[in-house]
């Protein structure tokens, strides 16, 4: 019976120097060593005033709650077929120029045959700025080619103003070009008459 009670004495005294006696003589390391000490209903009193805002204060409202699928990942990158295909495809509307062999979208003119011809015609409106000046256009105008005005009569260029260029015609300029498509003065008015490209260069 002594011994019980010198144990239960002993193991008193350790608790009693380490919870008081610890805290004097060192600060005290736990975190948890106070909490010891409080009353149980005190904790319950904190717990239940506790509230998980006032530590975060809502900075995870922009977090995603749901993860996406690999399905829905892949759509966004590569796309769909039947959709918005994002991957890299052969074109199969590039076709080759009949004239000069360069490549150009079906549909489209060829880039290559067209610069030809915006650089002929800035020539021609050069020329026709130096010859007529800026004077008002009240005549036909008729542009002949080095080598050019001896294959016409005189009625060709009687009422026109001509302009001479001094080189030699492009062999894909045609001399229809330069010419009118519409009724004829010799048909009636509902007639209509083709013209199509011959004479070339």
């Amino acid at each position: 019976m002594a011994g019980h009670l010198l144990k239960y004495f002993t193991d008193a005294l350790v608790k009693f120097e380490y919870v008081y006696l610890t805290p004097l003589l060192r600060p005290p390391t736990p975190q948890w060593i106070p909490l010891v000490v409080q009353a149980p209903q005190q904790l319950m009193e904190k717990d239940a005033s506790f509230d998980i805002k006032s530590i975060f204060d809502g900075f995870l409202w922009g977090v995603p709650t749901c993860r996406r699928t690999a399905e829905k990942r892949m759509m966004r990158k590569y796309g769909a077929p039947n959709w918005h295909n994002k991957l890299i495809l052969p074109r199969k509307d590039i076709k080759t120029c009949g004239t000069c062999g360069h490549n150009h979208e079906a549909g489209r003119l060829c880039p290559n045959c067209y610069s030809k011809v915006k650089a002929e015609t800035s020539i021609l409106q050069e020329k026709m700025v130096q010859e007529l000046g800026l004077n008002p256009i009240d005549k036909e105008i008729a542009i002949v080619y080095q080598g050019e005005k001896n294959q016409f009569d005189d009625e060709f260029f009687k009422g026109k103003r001509v302009v001479q260029i001094e080189k030699p015609r492009p062999k894909w300029f045609s001399k229809n070009l330069l010419q009118r498509s519409g009724p004829n003065a010799n048909l009636s008015n509902s007639e209509v008459t083709t013209i199509k490209p011959h004479d070339l260069g």
